[in-house]
C-alpha cells in the first residue's frame, strides 16, 4: 500500500449557522480554514508534519491493512496509552461506531417549515441516508463521521455526484441532532442540498486531512483519526527498524510549534471582531502580549502532549500562569475565584453545545474582540 501526502494550499470557506437545532432559522456566519504562513519551506515552519488525507469512501476494511499506533506502543507505552484516549485519536470514526449512529434507531428528522425529511438505515457499509420532500428524493451513504464527539460529529455523505458534508450533525452534550455549521437554516433548495454541501477534492483534503492519518494513492481510506506518525514524521520508518529518529514537534521553537499546530487548529480568521474567532486558538494566541514578549510560550507550555486539554482544572492552569509570572507581579483576585483564565482567557459559548476557551490572553472585557 502506498501513501500520498499534501500541503494545505488553498482556502476553505464554510458558513456556519448558530441555530440550536435542525429546525433553527438563525442566520449564518462565515468561517474559514487557512494554511499558516511558511518561511522558505523550512522544516521549522512546517514542523515536518505529514498530512495524510483520508477521502473516506468505499472500503473501511482497508483500515486493517495499514500500520497502527500499536507499532509505537512497545517502546512508548505511556505516550501511547494517553494518546489512544484523546480526542485526536478518535477524530474520525467509521459511521456505525459513531455517536451519530447510536441515536438514530426509530428517529425521524425533518427540516423546519415542512422541509425535507431524513431517513437513516444501518447497512453493512455504514448508514444509508434518504432525504425526501414530496416527490423529490436524494440518497447517499455515510461511511465515516468527522469529530471525536466531545462537542459534535458530522458525517460525510457519498452520493453519485461526489462527497458531501452532511447537513445534519449530532451534538452529544445536547443529545440531539441539528444543522451542521456551514449550512443555511430553513428548507433545502434541492434533495442534493438536503444531503449536504458538496466538497471539492481540495476542500475534502483540507478538512479530512486534519481528522485522519492515511490514504491510498487512489484516495481510498486507510487510517481514521490522528495516529502517531501524523505528527511524528518518520515514525513508521523508525518503528520498522530505521536508524533515524522521528520528528519531534516538542523540540520546535515556540513560534515553530504554534505554526505546526496551526496546520489544523488554524492561524487565520475570515474577519476581525467576530465572536466565532475564539475557535482559532493559534490565531488568538499570537495576539497575546504573553506570547509576543516571552518568546517562549508554546502550545505545550499549557497543554500536555498526547493528552486532551485539562478542562476545568483551575489549579493546573493557575500553576502554568505562575510558572511565568512571579508571585509579586500577580494581582489579587478581586472576585475571589482563584481562576486566572476566567478573566484572561474566558470561555465563550457560541452554541448551546459548543464552548471554546479564548486563547487571546488579555484583560478580557465584556465587549472586547
Amino acid at each position: 500500500m502506498q501513501y500520498i501526502r499534501f500541503k494545505l494550499t488553498q482556502e476553505q470557506m464554510a458558513n456556519w449557522s448558530v441555530g440550536t437545532l435542525l429546525v433553527s432559522d438563525e442566520p449564518a456566519l462565515p468561517a474559514e480554514c487557512n494554511p499558516p504562513p511558511r518561511r522558505n519551506g523550512s522544516r521549522e515552519a512546517s514542523g515536518g508534519m505529514r498530512f495524510w488525507c483520508c477521502l473516506a469512501l468505499a472500503c473501511p476494511a482497508l483500515i486493517a491493512a495499514v500500520p497502527s499506533a500499536e507499532l509505537c506502543r512497545q517502546c512508548h507505552a505511556p505516550e501511547y496509552e494517553a494518546h489512544v484516549r484523546s480526542a485526536h485519536f478518535t477524530a474520525m470514526k467509521p459511521a456505525r461506531q459513531s455517536s451519530f449512529a447510536q441515536g438514530l434507531n426509530g428517529l425521524t428528522l425533518r427540516e423546519s417549515a415542512d422541509g425535507y425529511e431524513f431517513l437513516y438505515k444501518l447497512t453493512a457499509e455504514g448508514i444509508a441516508i434518504t432525504a425526501i420532500r414530496g416527490t423529490r428524493r436524494g440518497e447517499g451513504l455515510i461511511e465515516w463521521v468527522i469529530g471525536a464527539g466531545l462537542q459534535g460529529q458530522t458525517p460525510l455523505v457519498r452520493t453519485p455526484q461526489g462527497l458531501r458534508e452532511s447537513r445534519v450533525s449530532y451534538y452529544p452534550k445536547l443529545e440531539r441532532y441539528g444543522v451542521t455549521f456551514g449550512h443555511p437554516a430553513g428548507v433545502s433548495s434541492s434533495p442534493e442540498a438536503a444531503l449536504g454541501i458538496a466538497e471539492t477534492k481540495g476542500e475534502a483534503q483540507q478538512c479530512i486531512g486534519c481528522h485522519s492519518s492515511g490514504v491510498t494513492d487512489d484516495l481510498e481510506p486507510a487510517v481514521p483519526g490522528v495516529q502517531c506518525w501524523r505528527c511524528h514524521d518518520g515514525a513508521l520508518e523508525h518503528a520498522n527498524g530505521g536508524d533515524k529518529p522521528p520528528f519531534n514537534p516538542g523540540k520546535l521553537s515556540a513560534d515553530g510549534q504554534v505554526l505546526f499546530c496551526a496546520e489544523c487548529h488554524r492561524l487565520k480568521a475570515p474577519r476581525t471582531n467576530d465572536p466565532g474567532n475564539v475557535r482559532f486558538q493559534p490565531m488568538r494566541l499570537i495576539q497575546s502580549r504573553c506570547y509576543k514578549n516571552s518568546k517562549a510560550l508554546a502550545c505545550t507550555t499549557c497543554h500536555v502532549a498526547h493528552h486532551d486539554a485539562r478542562r476545568n482544572d483551575l489549579d493546573f492552569y493557575n500553576g502554568k500562569c505562575r510558572g511565568c509570572h512571579a508571585a509579586a507581579t500577580i494581582h489579587a483576585d478581586a472576585r475571589g475565584q482563584g481562576n486566572c483564565i476566567g478573566c484572561h482567557m474566558p470561555s465563550v459559548q457560541l452554541h448551546p453545545a459548543l464552548r471554546f476557551t479564548d486563547h487571546y490572553i488579555r484583560i478580557a472585557r465584556s465587549k472586547s474582540p
